[in-house]
């Protein structure tokens, strides 16, 4: 058998060197890579109480978690925390099938941070930190780490809460104002009725502390249901606070409204094609309570949604006005009943007061303010919806025509558009509506001067 030649051999061994040369090349990579976990904490996180839930999501596309830790740390000292969660996603590919493509590995955990999971915590600051760990060569074989490192106070006392105003009168449907001074760290306070939870804010700017809050007893609570100041803290401590109210019950008006086919033909089909989230029934009377009734409900969330474009401070000064010489055709809370052909098929309530003048009347701004809708909205059909700080809004529906856009600041008595017969209106007037957070309440008391110096200014004077 001959020998390999020298030629041979040479080429040979520049092969092995090539090969173990990327090996060392590839192995250096591997074991020096910064390829890390992800940690993805969910919400804000603003503090540490007593038992502060830490929910945070770890995942890896390309390796196996195979270590996930969470500890708090004060004072030189290191507390390792509880938490549970779903086991991890992925298991380890076998080392044979490289062309496969590696399995991601998520998990979602929660953890409990707080005076009661770690007794030698103390009041103050520490840090979080979360880490996690994969099965790779990064490190040197250690695998690869990521951290999340925050630092936060801790508290463990709820917000504390001083009533700053006495006596307060509401009537059922009504809304009043109450002041109160909140201590440090509080995030969120407020007046929670039922489960209507109305926002608090700053009297002023240099006063972050001391809140007022507009809060309503809206139509559809029981006069007896307790009204409670409440205080969250950034550690998510909470407080309820009592204070002296009196609610004076009231019996709204019940109205029939007769609904004909010629109204349904009319008012029913431009909605449903300005709703596509609305699937057509197949029959008139059912797209017109499907309008009533399930578009109605939607859009009293949108409200609310649309009240979080609020200021943070008052847009006004001066009582709220009405539409000049027009006449009163509904009021608020009307409770009414809707006949087709002699039956009764819905009930819903009205939240306004439908105001009349003439066809295509001017209709001017109640007040002061911002406008942040513009446009159609179901059942208002044309609409404006303008801001006038601190959670207060006003509504106007129904426009033959719209004057402002969005972002617009307008001023009491300016003309902003029309009045029509758009959406689910009868005939051609405003509907105007007061909203609170999005709810709406009692339109009266707000065009009342003597009502608006007694609830509102009077309270405010120490602090102008």
């Amino acid at each position: 058998m001959p020998k390999p030649s020298n030629a041979g051999v040479a080429k040979f061994a520049v092969f092995l060197l090539v090969v173990l040369f990327f090996m060392i090349v590839v192995l250096i990579v591997k074991v020096s890579s910064g390829a890390a976990p992800a940690i993805q904490i969910h919400g804000q996180l603003k503090g540490i109480g007593l038992s502060t839930p830490v929910t945070f999501e770890v995942s890896d596309a390309n390796h196996r978690i195979k270590r996930v830790e969470v500890e708090i740390l004060q004072n030189g000292k290191s507390f390792a925390a509880p938490f549970e969660g779903q086991p991890l996603t992925a298991t380890r590919r076998p080392w044979w099938k490289f062309w496969a493509s590696k399995p991601e590995s998520r998990s979602i955990f929660t953890a409990r941070v707080g005076g009661r999971q770690i007794p030698g915590l103390q009041p103050g600051r520490a840090t979080l930190r979360i880490a996690a760990v994969n099965d790779s060569w990064g490190r040197f074989f250690r695998g690869g780490k990521r951290e999340v490192v925050l630092d936060l106070p801790v508290r463990f006392a709820p917000p504390q809460v001083e009533v700053l105003t006495a006596q307060h009168y509401i009537n059922l449907g009504g809304s009043d104002m109450v002041l109160f001074k909140v201590s440090a760290g509080t995030l969120e306070s407020g007046v929670q009725v039922g489960n209507y939870f109305f926002q608090s804010w700053p009297v002023k700017e240099s006063l972050p502390e001391t809140r007022l809050c507009l809060f309503a007893f809206p139509y559809d609570v029981d006069a007896k249901t307790p009204a409670r100041i409440v205080a969250r803290d950034d550690a998510g401590n909470e407080t309820v606070s009592s204070f002296t109210y009196q609610v004076f019950p009231k019996k709204f008006h019940a109205d029939t409204i007769k609904v004909t086919d010629d109204y349904i033909a009319r008012v029913v089909p431009p909605i449903m094609s300005q709703a596509p989230e609305l699937e057509d029934q197949g029959s008139p009377v059912k797209n017109f309570l499907l309008v009533n009734g399930r578009l109605r409900q939607i859009e009293a969330q949108q409200l609310v949604e649309l009240s979080k474009k609020t200021a943070p401070h008052f847009l006004w000064s001066q009582p709220f006005v009405q539409l000049g010489n027009s006449k009163v055709e509904a009021s608020f809370a009307d409770y009414r009943s809707y006949v087709y052909n002699g039956q009764t098929i819905d009930h819903q309530t009205h939240l306004g007061f439908d105001l009349a003048v003439s066809q295509h009347a001017p209709v001017v701004a109640a007040n002061d303010g911002a406008v942040v809708l513009a446009g159609w909205f179901g059942i208002y059909g044309n609409a404006i919806i303008l801001d006038h700080g601190c959670g207060l809004q006003t509504l106007y529906g129904h426009l033959s025509s719209i004057d402002v856009k969005a972002g617009d600041a307008v001023k009491r008595g300016q003309v902003i558009g029309r009045s029509g017969q758009t959406g689910l209106a009868g005939g051609d007037h405003l509907h105007f509506a007061v909203l609170l957070d999005g709810i709406p309440v009692s339109t009266i008391e707000w065009w009342d001067p003597h009502w608006i110096h007694d609830r509102i200014e009077a309270k405010l004077e120490p602090y102008r």
